[in-house]
């Protein structure tokens, strides 16, 4: 029998350690790779097609030549990223991504495409909401939102997105500071950003931010081009702010609900709790101030994102069912939605704003040599009105009120139905190649009338 000696013993049980932790044996399936799985299929590839006038840039500019020999139209194409927030095709993006867009496909990590549509948009935040219509029963991966008011400066961030097409694109880096205001020029400033040195590059915009758990903590919005590593996003808290103004289920339904929901942050995660109810409406007769709901319609519902994306699909006449915590007791509400009739828009962009408008259609757009083919032309202004005063001229075509696209005029008596006399309002306009965005302050009556632009 061969005895080994105490040297030799001490070399076998050193070889075993070495052998037990091989490279072979170590899992290489870092934090940052799981979280990559897990958030990857619900980031979305965004092409965004537009018309324009020929030699002009995406954004804006113009034609050397335009006022003697008008450029012809063409297509071009932004490309851009999105988070999809809920299973049945709601995505967040950034609203540059989309801004005139004339028609919108996402591609998903599995490669399958879908034609999206504007929701609604709001470049005061650089947030636009977009949705495909899917198939019965078919679902789209998504993220929860999570929060930003924890946010440590140093922690690691993840950006997953598609810069320079290059799709399903990743990068790590760390939060270098968090509430940065960054300023364009014209006034326009973005407030309470995150700023990243997380590598971002065009294409990631509208594409999200993570933490190291895989939660939604930003939305990728800009670069600074004089600079290397310093990129910024909207705080998700931002984008739940918002949520209720982007996702305006009474006002695009036609409904009426008439209680405020709000998301706060508790030790369990998110809660929703109801901040206001007003009197005389449906939730007055079954809801309360301070009630905290926790399902719809027979979901658990803890998200902000979830309320409103499930809320969107109400009509008049039916009910929303809610099980909701009272005090120390869990209670079922129900909620009748009642509907609401549609307002006169064309009646009240004259009395309101003194132009008289027209639903752009490809005949139209041609005859007129418009740059678009959809929104509300301008055919006629009253002398003195808040649009003549802002200098809006025959056959601009206003595309945007507020936060919402309108392409014919029952979209833009939506946005209107509730202004007041000496209230501002934000319109996005295109005049020939160039888009506009400004604040008009409306009016109660009318004067005289230019002669329409079609004559």
């Amino acid at each position: 029998m061969t005895r080994l000696s105490l040297p030799a013993v001490a070399l076998l049980a050193a070889s075993s350690c070495c052998f037990a932790q091989a490279p072979g044996r170590v899992s290489r399936v870092t934090p940052v790779v799981r979280v990559y799985r897990k958030a990857s299929p619900a980031v979305v590839n965004i092409s965004a097609e537009k018309i324009v006038r020929a030699g002009m840039g995406f954004f804006g500019g113009r034609w050397l030549f335009d006022d003697i020999f008008p450029s012809p139209l063409v297509r071009r194409k932004s490309i851009g990223s999105g988070v999809v927030i809920h299973p049945i095709g709601y995505i967040v993006t950034n609203s540059h991504v989309v801004s005139r867009a004339e028609k919108i496909t996402i591609q998903m990590v599995d490669k399958s495409r879908h034609v999206a549509r504007v929701i609604s948009s709001d470049s005061d935040y650089d947030l636009a909401v977009l949705k495909v219509d899917l198939p019965k029963g078919r679902v789209m991966p998504h993220l929860r939102l999570g929060r930003s008011d924890d946010l440590m400066v140093g922690e690691t961030v993840i950006a997953i997105g598609n810069p320079l097409e290059y799709s399903s694109t990743l990068s790590t880096g760390v939060i270098s500071a968090t509430n940065r205001t960054l300023k364009f020029g014209r006034g326009v400033e973005f407030r309470g950003l995150i700023q990243t040195d997380a590598p971002i590059n065009p294409g990631n915009s509208g594409g999200p931010l993570l933490n190291i758990r895989g939660e939604l903590i930003g939305i990728n919005t800009a670069i600074r081009a004089d600079a290397q590593n310093i990129g910024f996003a909207i705080a998700v808290d931002t984008v739940a702010e918002q949520m209720g103004k982007l996702l305006d289920f009474e006002r695009i339904n036609r409904v009426v609900f008439g209680a405020a929901v709000e998301r706060k942050h508790d030790k369990d995660g998110d809660a929703l709790y109801v901040t206001e109810v007003r009197p005389g409406t449906p939730a007055a007769a079954a809801l309360k101030k301070g009630d905290r709901i926790v399902s719809l319609n027979g979901r658990e519902t803890r998200q902000i994102s979830q309320f409103f994306c499930e809320m969107m699909g109400t009509k008049g006449g039916r009910k929303v069912f809610m099980k909701i915590i009272r005090g120390s007791k869990s209670l079922d509400a129900a909620v009748t939605m009642a509907s609401k009739p549609k307002p006169d828009g064309k009646a009240l962009a004259r009395r309101l704003l003194g132009v008289t408008l027209r639903a752009v259609t490809r005949e139209l757009a041609a005859n007129l040599r418009l740059g678009t083919d959809w929104g509300l032309v301008v055919v006629g202004i009253d002398e003195g009105s808040p649009a003549d005063r802002l200098d809006i001229r025959l056959k601009d075509v206003l595309f945007q009120v507020e936060r919402l696209y309108v392409k014919d005029l029952d979209e833009l008596g939506m946005m209107l139905e509730d202004a007041k006399p000496g209230q501002t309002i934000r319109i996005g306009g295109v005049r020939g190649n160039l888009r506009y965005w400004a604040t008009v302050r409306t009016a109660g009556r009318t004067t005289g009338k230019k002669l329409p632009a079609d004559r």
